[in-house]
């Protein structure tokens, strides 16, 4: 079930001209790594979203911040109820929903009008509810008595400060006679970034350290790399194909980080020692050094 429904988010990526790299078949918080001119997407597909971690969730904040980009995790139920398609849910402060909800924002054909924390919420356009209610001569103290909802709250909803429940959103909607829902895009603004001590941020770079990505450490100085640190042999096969795919779609560099190897590279990704990088002084060296050896 999970596989066909990778399958169709990989469709609508395609068809939606994002450049994907797939990491589906090692653990990664992240399933998909899209770009799109200038965005950049990270996308997780589960059928129960509840399955997606915090971990899973903060390392896919970390590397959507440092990619200016955002991350979605696309799925079908949660351990309490089946998601609906149009409604944007959130998992550890990642957006979430159906793949009829993905496409349509992905796609730009139809954004989500409700939001799901505890109860289902609607983000009302509070220059049309304003505009509405003066050209009805309606007070508020007036909509409140008809509404039975609190003047206090029809304020905040009319100057943006809270979102409205969908039951008070249909009722003032009702009164006032017009559709006051905006529509919610998740991918309006980028995810906030944060740099971290790694062991590439000593050399210049802004880094984050991740523990559930196929890479170890994410820095960018001018140019992005993805770096992996030590794992078995087979784990550092896989990563490298995905490392090749990424630098591919990204113009990004790529290498492996480790404490002793005979070898320069690992299936064409460069290898850099330990003992190197604590002769490097600046981010420009290191980049010039996986270049020569990825060459």
């Amino acid at each position: 079930m999970r596989e066909q429904l990778v399958q169709e988010v990989a469709e609508v990526l395609l068809n939606c001209n994002y450049l994907s790299v797939y990491c589906t078949k090692i653990h990664s918080c992240f399933d998909m790594l899209a770009k799109r001119e200038r965005e950049a997407l990270l996308v997780k597909v589960l059928e129960n979203i509840d399955a997606f971690t915090k971990q899973q969730a903060e390392d896919m904040r970390k590397i959507a911040g440092m990619l200016s980009g955002n991350g979605f995790l696309v799925g079908e139920k949660s351990n309490e109820y089946k998601l609906r398609d149009g409604v944007l849910y959130e998992r550890h402060k990642v957006s979430a929903g159906t793949l009829k909800t993905f496409k349509g924002i992905v796609g730009r054909e139809e954004l989500p009008r409700m939001r799901k924390f505890r109860e289902l919420l609607v983000d009302i356009d509070e220059r049309k509810m304003a505009s509405r209610r003066e050209e009805l001569k309606l007070s508020l103290e007036e909509l409140a008595r008809k509404s039975g909802i609190s003047k206090d709250t029809l304020y905040r909803y009319e100057h943006g400060k809270i979102y409205a429940s969908e039951e008070n959103a249909r009722k003032i909607e009702e009164i006032l006679g017009m559709e006051l829902r905006k529509f919610i895009d998740p991918f309006k603004g980028r995810q906030k970034f944060v740099s971290e001590d790694t062991l590439l941020s000593i050399l210049g770079f802004e880094s984050v350290k991740t523990e559930t990505a196929p890479f170890d450490i994410l820095g960018r100085e001018r140019k992005l790399l993805f770096a992996g640190e030590e794992a078995d042999r087979r784990t550092m096969a896989k990563r490298a194909g995905i490392y090749s795919n990424i630098m591919d779609a990204f113009g990004s560099g790529s290498c492996f980080i480790l404490n002793r190897y005979s070898k320069d590279s690992i299936a064409g990704i460069p290898v850099v020692r330990r003992e190197e990088i604590r002769e490097i002084r600046k981010a420009r060296e290191l980049m010039k050094l996986i270049e020569e050896r990825g060459a």
